[in-house]
């Protein structure tokens, strides 16, 4: 059997039960996150945008928008909780692949387990073997494709979310190797379009083509069986000749990745690019109470490779600022913190931002060991040089958030309270927090899905 028989296989045939205990808790982490930020970018420009299109397709009312009321497609629904979910570039990144695991794999499997009648624990066992299969052949999948252009969230995203929802539908192994044939025709996304409404597009889209290809895999569809490994295969257009294919099957859930490494969880609603910086800038300015006075500049030293994500350096409005390490820097000199109000188009323009970004230079080093992911490995120095001449140097191996450095329970509970306040009640808040830290035991996801919709007359529609 091929990598793609061995794929599907192992997709088919494996269960949570089979699981360490703390794999279910890792991912209930992963999944509340998730579900927080998916609420705070629901008002978001793309969203609304998004949903509307949907909501004109008038598709069979199956599964639900967070968020706002809308009832649609499992497609459409996994199309706008992927949109919505990576709005403000504030969902958790992998070590194993350069990308965003959660926000592909949660909407397509929640949508395909309000299709399909589901449980919590399947959707649970539906989204870790989604993260599995995506991370597993990210890690295998090398860097090239990435270095040339592909976001690695969307082009590995509907592979993972094909598997998820395959899984909730009760797909056999055969089935499972045909939706990763039709996936991977689907899979796309350029790295050009960052800092752009498009790139919350990319996980969405592939969501909804994970989904899609799960569903027409059911129906009967087929493709190439061999579609992973192929000459003209999935590898073969994608990684460039980089790829490590061998083993694959070997390291499906040995050990799984949603535990270990994990996921890292962004503490800040921006390029995970510019998260060590944030918080060396921000130490910083604490201990010497550092006002954006005394900045006359900056050096941030990365590794090499560590500026492919941050690709806006004179950025105008809050998408682009949220790719730009000069701003985040000047920002968090400015305001001593990095927040969801940090990146409006009005923050970004202010000409005091605007000066002071102009001070940072970004620079890279090759001396700084990496293996994989420069933006992962390695380490950040940010040297500040203040009026007269002195210089300020902080270090930062592991932001805040890290899968090294976790966000504590408290924490991440605090970050959905504050996401989940754009759209829910507080004690709607409180009651899909509940809900989501029971998930488990839930016998179906009614509950869970109408406590994540804001109640009203009009509210949050679009």
């Amino acid at each position: 059997m091929g990598l793609t028989g061995d794929v599907a296989e192992w997709t088919a045939q494996t269960s949570i039960g089979d699981a360490p205990a703390a794999v279910v808790d890792a991912a209930k982490s992963a999944i509340i996150d998730t579900v927080a930020v998916i609420l705070a970018g629901a008002s978001e420009p793309v969203t609304r945008i998004v949903a509307e299109v949907v909501a004109e397709e008038g598709a069979s009312p199956i599964a639900d928008r967070l968020g706002a009321r809308l009832r649609t497609s499992m497609d459409g629904a996994a199309f706008v909780n992927g949109v919505s979910g990576h709005a403000l570039d504030y969902d958790d990144v992998s070590p194993s692949m350069i990308g965003h695991p959660s926000v592909v794999i949660l909407p397509a499997a929640l949508a395909a387990a309000q299709g399909a009648g589901a449980s919590g624990r399947r959707l649970l066992e539906a989204y870790v073997l989604g993260v599995e299969v995506m991370t597993k052949l990210g890690r295998a999948m090398g860097n090239a494709h990435y270095r040339i252009g592909w976001h690695a969230t969307s082009t590995l995203g509907t592979l993972g979310a094909a598997m998820a929802a395959g899984k909730l539908f009760g797909l056999e192994p055969e089935a499972l190797q045909h939706a990763l044939a039709i996936a991977v025709s689907e899979a796309s996304g350029s790295r050009q379009n960052f800092g752009t409404m498009t790139k919350p597009f990319h996980p969405g889209h592939a969501a909804r083509c994970g989904v899609l290809a799960a569903r027409l895999a059911r129906k009967g569809m087929t493709g190439d069986t061999a579609i992973l490994e192929a000459p003209l295969g999935y590898f073969a257009m994608f990684s460039h000749g980089e790829a490590a294919t061998d083993g694959i099957r070997d390291t499906l859930g040995n050990p799984y990745d949603v535990l270990s490494p994990g996921m890292n969880v962004k503490r800040y609603p921006c390029c995970y690019a510019t998260h060590r910086a944030a918080d060396a800038v921000l130490d910083l300015t604490r201990a010497h109470e550092l006002r954006a006075g005394d900045v006359e500049g900056a050096e941030v030293v990365v590794p090499a490779g560590g500026l492919a994500a941050v690709t806006r350096d004179r950025p105008r409005t809050g998408l682009e600022g949220k790719f730009s390490l000069p701003y985040v820097v000047a920002a968090a000199v400015l305001d001593g913190r990095v927040t969801l109000d940090t990146f409006t188009d009005k923050m970004v323009q202010r000409p005091e931002a605007q000066t002071l970004l102009r001070a940072v230079r970004p620079v890279e080093d090759p001396s700084i060991p990496v293996v994989f992911n420069a933006i992962e490995e390695g380490y950040v120095v940010v040297k500040i040089r203040r009026r007269g001449g002195a210089v300020l140097e902080r270090r930062v191996d592991y932001p805040r958030g890290a899968h090294q450095n976790p966000l504590s329970r408290d924490e991440l509970h605090a970050k959905f309270r504050d996401c989940a306040r754009r759209v829910l009640s507080p004690a709607q808040s409180e009651r899909a927090l509940a809900l989501l830290t029971s998930l488990e035991d839930l016998p179906r996801l009614d509950e869970l899905v109408a406590a994540l919709i804001p109640v009203g007359s009009d509210a949050g529609r679009f």
